[in-house]
């Protein structure tokens, strides 16, 4: 395709280093202002000291590439293809000229940077050397270009690779000839071996095959059968003895082609023992390898430092053992080969050989022995960004650490995949909905995020948590208050990720009681202005990029607390959005106007009315000013958005369900111990077992909440209409509280909003507070109810609620509690907490890649269209024409979101109710993920707030494209009553 591509010049401008492969040696790790010139052959100018680009004209070509270093593998792929048009070329520079010989010569690229080599095996090694932190957050990739599984160790990349063929894939090396396949579309250059590991999938889809070497009429669908007959009757041939129709091109000579036969995926490939010049192991790189490993097992796995230094101590003996061993078994083999070496000669090579211990960096001189060289290897050899320590009061010792936050993130967008998403992010364009901040008032308002230049978002989080047994004696004295914080600017799904929240802050709650927020936060404040004012240097960009707080997410009280609100809600002004009364809210609502919105201006007023009469304590709730309104781009007022987890999810959904569970028991629908029963009973599966609700207390009514977290009662809520909705009678005033309260919550989740879905919302918040009302004369309206109210206009201010919810901030929290059980010392605990984190973090820096792949695969069918069924083979062909031969797969994670055959999902509509599909299958085209599809027939059941399926007669199968689902969470159909019924996550009303 290319070669017949008419290019008069190509530019392709890079920002980061690139390492390439020039005939024997490397070109690496140039400047931003250095220039590598590719120019057609026999065209380059032969000065050693002259290499800025230049464009080349000749007789046959005039195009150019101009290559400064790599922004991405994207652009590496671009060099490539542009490198089709100069299929021989030459790379000039100050150190001389170094010649590509073909395009062939890099066709095996690393998908984790922009290494490249010409062989397999460096390849797999490069893996091993250079990314050894394969796991759950870096899988390993397959090596071909073309396939998408990942594997979370090398055992099963080696097993993949030993299955994998060459069917569909690039061929390796400098073979000159091509062999097709006479049962699919297959052709390329392969090995004969190669070519009938491809020949073995058919056989094992039970195709019927034919003996491809000449004079031979041999057929068989059976794999043991067929593989019995090339070894008795074709054990030594080479690609001559292949029928003629089958060889597209045999312009090689008969030593290479022999030479070939036998190349494929080995152990050695595995084992190392190959000469691989590019990645020598030598000492440097064992003792990385170690540090990274020891790094890993202290902070990521969470192993203490006296388990580690064990470890450390089991590997130094054992090492001097494998000396001896060495020692031992060299002696013995120069004897047995007689070999007569002076006694003083073979003395010096033996304690050579006992010298050369790899594991010497474990000994106790070494720089990994000890605990305290270890961290000091840690900090020089990692990008690990210091805590530092600020003393409140030095008689009492009260201290809290500061992690700068411009440390870390000029750390972050001087990475390509951080800096990438950036930019991507803020290319998207905005489609008049409300999915993300950018799209809502207050960022345009802000004329720092909304203008033309890039600039970096903020979204910081404030909690207090507990590091010990909050029911135990150290109840509250180790209680912490972190401040942790998030690029904004990212995707949502990349900001869920536990490694990608930021520490900023760590101190003891009871020392924010006492000295206030003002000089804990100050170190913070400080460098946040810098980032407004000054902002920090890119080197990618070649320019600073500016900044601010975007959001602050916390509980309310948190919330209240750092904004210098009133923290009680049982005062009047309890609200940090509007001046209701805490009477008022009882019998008025905010759709009615009835409540004054607070503004920056009305706020400065309070807080002038505060410092003319100190006697005053509060001034319509306000107690203070919020230490970060000093920065110029950021105001408490807007800068404050709801908490959808503890207003709902934790207050109003567990109290409501409280109220009418009680009315319906009640009524004699059920008892407490048959719900309990239907609960624990109930057949949950996939991501709703993970969550299942626990039972309910005996005693829920005395307390006045069903408990629970969020994740419990968001699942109890879902699914409570499936698990006793069939024996409550329809119209029961409690169940249609139950009923409006989970649509509320399912409008709530969605990521993106309309004015006229806000304009439904608000009505549906109206029509739940008058039937909650209406049915619970007696119980009044908590705090929560009224800020539910104010939450479709907070949409428009911030946007959806769900990428400001606290869920994933709350999960951070894990990381310093187990921290604090693997620390068992108490001393000091802030500091040695905030350290440990930011090893943690250095590991995670030490990634090629801090974000999961956008789609991962571990297991995955390769198969012809042909094999497959009639329904699914006219699916592909209808949506990809061109395929022949596709791989399917039954599970994949996409985004971070689990997917598996037999879960539902919601695509298209009918009469403006959602379309639900079964997955069959998942398949990876061009790196995007389509999903099988059997389409179910839909019908909205009202008193259950679900959707039943059905199976239609029209059989046809349909595949779609993960981006255009209505919903992006997958759901599990339950069977209630014979009927098979989906309760969304999400509302999908159109």
């Amino acid at each position: 395709m290319f070669q017949q591509t008419a290019v008069s010049s190509l530019r392709v401008h890079i920002v980061s280093p690139l390492t390439l492969h020039c005939s024997s040696r490397s070109y690496a790790d140039r400047s931003a202002d250095d220039r590598v010139g590719i120019r057609p052959r026999g065209t380059v100018e032969r000065r050693r000291n002259d290499y800025h680009p230049k464009s080349v004209a000749s007789e046959n070509c005039t195009k150019f590439l101009q290559l400064v270093p790599l922004a991405s593998t994207k652009d590496y792929i671009l060099i490539v293809l542009a490198a089709h048009f100069v299929q021989g070329f030459v790379v000039q520079s100050c150190e001389g000229l170094y010649l590509f010989e073909s395009l062939h010569a890099m066709r095996w690229l690393c998908k984790c940077c922009t290494y490249f080599s010409e062989n397999r095996r460096r390849i797999i090694e490069h893996y091993r050397a250079v990314h050894g932190h394969f796991g759950r957050n870096c899988p390993l990739p397959c090596i071909y270009s073309d396939c998408h599984l990942v594997f979370r160790s090398q055992q099963s990349l080696k097993n993949h690779l030993r299955q994998h063929g060459v069917s569909q894939h690039e061929p390796i090396g400098h073979l000159n000839f091509k062999i097709n396949c006479q049962l699919c579309d297959f052709n390329e250059s392969v090995t004969i071996k190669q070519y009938f590991s491809h020949l073995g999938k058919h056989l094992k889809s039970k195709e019927t095959v034919t003996c491809p070497f000449n004079h031979c009429s041999f057929k068989s669908s059976v794999y043991s059968t067929f593989t019995s007959h090339k070894s008795r009757f074709h054990n030594n041939v080479t690609l001559q003895d292949l029928k003629s129709e089958l060889v597209l091109q045999t312009n090689v000579n008969e030593e290479h082609l022999v030479g070939q036969v036998q190349s494929d995926i080995s152990d050695a490939e595995f084992s190392g023992v190959e000469n691989i010049t590019e990645h020598e192991v030598n000492t440097d790189t064992v003792q990385a390898r170690l540090a990274s490993l020891l790094l890993r097992l202290q902070t990521v796995l969470h192993v203490s430092k006296t388990a580690v230094q064990q470890i450390v101590t089991e590997f130094r003996d054992i090492g001097v053992l494998v000396g001896e061993l060495n020692k031992n078994t060299l002696d013995k083999a120069l004897r047995q080969h007689g070999c007569t070496i002076d006694e003083s000669t073979l003395n010096i090579v033996k304690d050579t050989l006992c010298q050369a211990n790899h594991f010497s960096c474990l000994s106790e001189g070494g720089s990994l022995g000890t605990d305290k060289r270890r961290l000091s290897f840690f900090k020089e050899n990692f990008s690990v960004i210091n805590p530092v320590e600020f003393v409140l009061d030095l008689s009492s010792k009260r201290t809290f650490v500061y992690v700068s936050i411009l440390g870390v993130l000029q750390v972050l967008l001087n990475r390509g995949d951080v800096l990438d998403r950036v930019l991507e992010e803020r290319q998207k364009l905005q489609s008049g909905h409300y999915a993300s901040f950018s799209d809502a008032s207050y960022c345009k308002e802000n004329p720092l995020i909304s203008g033309e230049d890039l600039s970096i978002s903020l979204g910081l989080y404030i909690d207090d948590f507990e590091v010990c047994n909050p029911l135990g004696t150290s109840r509250k004295k180790h209680k912490l208050c972190a401040i942790y914080w998030v690029i904004a600017n990212l995707p949502v799904r990349d900001r869920s990720s536990l490694s990608t929240i930021y520490l900023a802050a760590l101190c003891k709650s009871q020392d924010v009681k006492t000295f206030g927020y003002s000089p804990i936060v100050q170190p913070l404040l400080r460098d946040l202005k810098l980032l407004e004012n000054q902002g920090i240097y890119i080197n990618r960009l070649g320019t600073s990029v500016r900044g601010t707080v975007l959001y602050i997410s916390s509980d309310n009280l948190g919330a209240h607390s750092f904004a210098g609100f009133q923290e009680s809600f049982n005062v009047d002004k309890f609200c940090r959005f509007c001046l209701a009364g805490r009477k008022d809210i009882q019998t008025c609502s905010v759709r009615s106007g009835a409540f004054v919105l607070r503004t920056r201006e009305s706020h400065n007023l309070d807080l002038s009315e505060l410092k003319d009469n100190v006697t005053l304590k509060s001034v319509n709730g306000v107690k203070r000013d919020c230490v970060l309104n000093e920065l110029q781009y950021f105001h408490c007022i807007t800068g404050f958005p709801p908490d959808f987890l503890h207003d709902l999810l934790e207050g109003i959904v567990p109290f409501e369900l409280c109220l009418c569970l009680k009315k319906l028991i009640e009524n004699k629908y059920f008892t407490v111990d048959h719900l309990n029963t239907a609960i624990q009973h109930f057949p949950y599966t996939f991501s709703d077992k993970t969550n299942c609700p626990q039972i309910i207390p005996v005693n829920f009514h005395l307390v006045g909440t069903i408990g629970g977290n969020g994740h419990e009662n968001w699942t109890l809520l879902r699914l409570l209409p499936l698990i006793i909705g069939e024996v409550v009678p329809e119209n029961d005033n409690a169940w249609s509280v139950i009923l409006e309260l989970k649509d509320i919550v399912e409008i709530l989740v969605s990521s993106s909003f309309t004015e006229e879905s806000l304009s439904y919302f608000e009505a549906k918040i109206f029509e739940h507070r008058k039937l909650l009302i209406e049915v619970f004369p007696d119980v009044k309206l908590k705090p929560k109810h009224h800020f539910l109210e104010h939450y479709p206009g907070l949409i428009r201010c911030f946007g959806p609620v769900v990428d400001f919810w606290t869920f994933r901030f709350e999960a951070k929290h894990s990381f310093f509690k187990k921290a604090a059980r693997d620390l068992n010392n108490f001393k000091n605990i802030v500091l040695s907490l905030a350290n440990k984190h930011q090893l943690m973090l250095a590991y995670f820096f030490d990634m090629p890649c801090l974000y999961k792949p956008a789609v991962e695969v571990e297991r995955a069918t390769y198969s012809s269209l042909e094999n497959l069924s009639t329904l699914v083979k006219q699916a592909i062909q209808h949506k990809f024409s061109h395929l022949t031969t596709v791989s399917l797969a039954t599970t994949a994670f996409i985004h971070g979101t689990k997917y598996v055959k037999g879960m539902f999902v919601s695509f298209g509509s009918t009469s403006g109710l959602p379309d639900f599909c079964q997955i069959l299958y998942i398949v990876v085209v061009d790196n995007k993920a389509f999903f099988i599809l059997q389409p179910f027939s839909t019908w909205y059941l009202d008193h259950f707030r679900c959707f039943e399926v059905c199976s239609t007669d029209d059989q046809q199968l349909v595949v779609v494209e993960h981006a255009e689902l209505n919903h992006y969470a997958p759901l599990s159909a339950y069977t209630v009553q014979g009927r098979h019924l989906v309760s969304p996550k999400a509302s999908l009303l159109h």
